[in-house]
């Protein structure tokens, strides 16, 4: 719908008024009424369906929303000005009045600033309708009268597409209307009815891009690119462009001379202090750079291969260097001397090695974890020290239900990095995350994401700060954000993760103390018999993401029922979730459609998530990991640990840094699916199978179950010589 704000001052003006509404509505437009009169005296049938109002001032003692204290000084002052305004409506001509009434409406504000037009039904509603203007001025104002008003309203109309995009952030129309509709813009694009359309033409692009309509969002851009822009905007729009193709599934070659461009313009801001103008630069530029058609869930990707080539464009930035500089330490870059002076004096970076040892006899050690994004991969952890006499455990959820948005959005969360960086105050926190971050000894931040930023921004300078690494932020932006200075621990879930993040984020050098610890797991638990028919099922847990490749594990499953068709693939966990990104789609369909063949479709066994995974897994005896990328793969170990053969593929994007091979052994990795059918159909004969499945159990056991890692997991959570709790280990 597109919003009209109709404005009436004069009684007689009534069937002018009558009119025009009818005419909006059967239009189609929405239409609101704002009238000196009683907006019944229109007639039902006019203001059925319409919201109407008769303008009332609103002469309340607020500032900012809070009540002015009684004979403060501001009282007075309020107190006066509304003495004022009701001699003046009083005595004022029609127009006058008219004005004063929409000037101190507070619903006639709210509905300016909707509006996509603003209509005076009389001259004596034009200033009214003009102050009304003010508060919005992407919209037009003009006299019922106008002869250009029928043309207006068509335009409007036209190019109501492109209205509902920007004012919803979603797509509810055929990509073709939203391009027809820009056309209309591309024919004028000075006209003052969509000229507001040129210069929201990066929003309405990426919000198209996010709704995987991507030929209507390169049809606008190249459109756009032919239209005189500022060269700020010419740039982000071929940046754009550029994460467009890799949203397609291609590589730009220009990909890095676009990035340089559009960082040249975030140094400019940055130097003059101008964050909020950098913060949507840095955003666009890292959904470009990082994006996880280049990275996440590919085969080869070129952050992986060769990590300062492809990042050579960002690391010549001064805002980059900023982005991860630690605190204060870039305030020289400011130029403007006025913005430097509001700079916050940062405090010098102190160690708390010393204070860890010396309190640990005496108290318990003050432990808060912040789980991250996904916090499941913490809850063991916390079950396991929530009993432990030595630790005193506090844990905050970032994103829990009404936190506020400074927590974890990452476009508040950048600027608060960059003021941080250049010595510029940073807003302040709620009282309650003050006082628990002070409160806290150790602050253990699982995933490096935004709760990692959040904390290493915020946390004392007396707190450890510790950070655990899984797969996905070793080519994520976030470890590229973080002052690590800050951080006095990291750890990695694999060797090979370690070796990644190291060499693309140079910053890591600066932490005291690496560890490379695997996932917390219980496999004690997993040593049930198995059950008739396992001899012949391949099992893979939690399979339905395009990293974890089930395709791959498919055409094991064609080679191995064209020796024997008893053979079956057991898929355990959820299923695809609509709700992804166009590559994640676009694979779950390929998935579906070769998953109904016929060399596999009756070999294939669906089980759903299930909370008792040992259980499930007695019907398999062999484990396939088919993923492209893992850190550490704790379904297959999990798998091995229940006496399933394990077969594990050579993770192709961590092939290079001996992924798979730094946590198994070489005998159970793969690196095609000839080599995995082969390894599975060697061990087809009953005793040998149950003899290798043995050994993989031994293996897993004796070296990840929870029992073994927890020492080196809590020396590096807790610090060199952390004790161990006197209660009995689980099993």
């Amino acid at each position: 719908m597109t919003d009209i704000l109709l404005i009436t001052g004069h009684r007689t003006n009534h069937p002018v008024v009558t009119r025009l509404v009818r005419q909006l509505k059967t239009s189609g437009f929405t239409v609101r009424i704002a009238s000196t009169g009683d907006p019944a005296e229109l007639g039902m049938d006019v203001v059925d369906g319409v919201e109407a109002r008769r303008l009332r001032m609103s002469l309340s003692g607020r500032r900012n929303g809070a009540k002015v204290p009684r004979f403060s000084a501001d009282w007075a002052r309020v107190v006066a000005r509304n003495a004022v305004v009701r001699a003046w409506v009083r005595v004022a001509t029609p127009p006058r009045r008219t004005w004063l009434l929409a000037r101190y409406d507070p619903w006639l504000r709210r509905r300016a600033k909707n509006a996509d037009l603003i209509v005076a039904a009389d001259r004596t509603a034009l200033p009214a309708a003009r102050r009304a203007g003010q508060l919005n001025p992407r919209a037009e104002v003009m006299l019922a009268d106008d002869p250009r008003l029928r043309t207006r309203l068509e335009l409007i109309r036209a190019v109501a597409p492109l209205q509902r995009v920007l004012r919803t952030g979603k797509v509810g129309v055929d990509p073709s209307e939203v391009v027809e509709a820009w056309r209309r813009v591309e024919a004028d694009p000075d006209d003052p009815a969509v000229r507001h359309y040129v210069s929201e033409v990066l929003t309405l692009v990426q919000t198209l891009r996010r709704h995987n309509m991507l030929d209507a969002a390169d049809s606008i851009v190249r459109s756009a690119l032919g239209l005189d822009l500022p060269e700020t905007t010419r740039d982000r729009l071929r940046l754009q462009q550029a994460t467009l193709r890799i949203v397609s599934g291609e590589h730009p070659g220009d990909l890095a001379e676009r990035v340089r461009a559009v960082m040249r313009h975030a140094d400019d801001a940055l130097r003059v202090g101008r964050v909020d103008e950098v913060v949507p630069l840095v955003m666009e530029v890292t959904d470009a750079v990082f994006h996880r058609e280049l990275h996440a869930d590919v085969l080869v990707s070129p952050l992986v291969s060769d990590p300062a080539g492809f990042l050579a464009p960002l690391r010549e930035s001064q805002t980059y260097r900023a982005l991860g500089a630690p605190s204060g330490s870039m305030s020289g870059l400011l130029a403007d001397q006025t913005v430097a002076s509001a700079r916050r004096t940062a405090g010098a970076p102190t160690s708390v090695a010393s204070s860890v040892a010396s309190t640990a006899g005496r108290r318990p050690h003050r432990l808060l974890i912040v789980p991250g994004d996904y916090p499941h991969f913490t809850k063991g952890i916390i079950g396991a020290l929530a009993g432990d006499d030595q630790v005193d455990l506090r844990v905050l959820y970032l994103r829990e239900p009404g936190a506020p948005p400074r927590r974890h959005q990452r476009p508040i969360l950048i600027g608060d990095r960059l003021r941080d960086a250049l010595g510029l105050e940073v807003p302040g926190l709620s009282e309650s995350d003050v006082e628990l971050l002070d409160w806290a000894e150790t602050i253990f931040v699982d995933w490096c994401d935004n709760a990692a930023q959040w904390v290493a921004i915020h946390a004392p300078r007396k707190a450890r700060l510790v950070v655990r690494f899984h797969s996905l932020e070793a080519i994520s932006p976030q470890p590229h954000m973080i002052d690590w200075s800050r951080v006095s621990d990291v750890i990695f879930v694999g060797n090979h993760v370690r070796q990644l993040v190291e060499r693309a984020v140079p910053g890591l050098a600066q932490v005291d103390r690496i560890h490379v610890v695997p996932n917390e797991m219980r496999l004690r638990r997993f040593g049930l018999p198995k059950r008739p028919g396992a001899e012949r099922t391949v099992a893979m847990v939690g399979w339905a993401q395009r990293v974890k490749d089930p395709i791959w594990a498919l055409e094991v499953l064609s080679q191995l029922r064209a020796v024997d068709r008893r053979w079956r693939l057991m898929l355990i966990g959820h299923d695809f979730s609509d709700h992804q990104h166009l590559g994640a789609l676009r694979y779950r369909d390929r998935f579906r459609a070769r998953a109904q063949e016929d060399d596999v479709r009756d070999g294939i066994v669906y089980v759903p998530y299930t909370n008792d995974l040992p259980e499930a897994l007695r019907d398999a005896g062999f484990i396939l990991s088919a993923s492209r990328r893992e850190g550490f793969p704790v379904g297959p170990t999990e798998g091995a640990a229940s006496g399933a053969v394990p077969v594990i593929r050579d993770w192709p994007l961590y092939a290079a840094y001996d992924g798979a091979r730094g946590i198994f052994p070489s005998d159970w990795v793969v690196g095609s699916v000839e080599e995995a059918a082969k390894r599975i159909l060697s061990h087809a004969d009953a005793e040998r199978r149950d003899r290798a499945g043995a050994e993989a159990r031994d293996y897993v056991v004796e070296r990840y179950d929870w029992s073994v890692v927890e020492p080196r997991f809590r020396e590096a959570l807790l610090g060199p010589g952390s004790p161990m709790p006197t209660r009995e280990q689980p099993t």
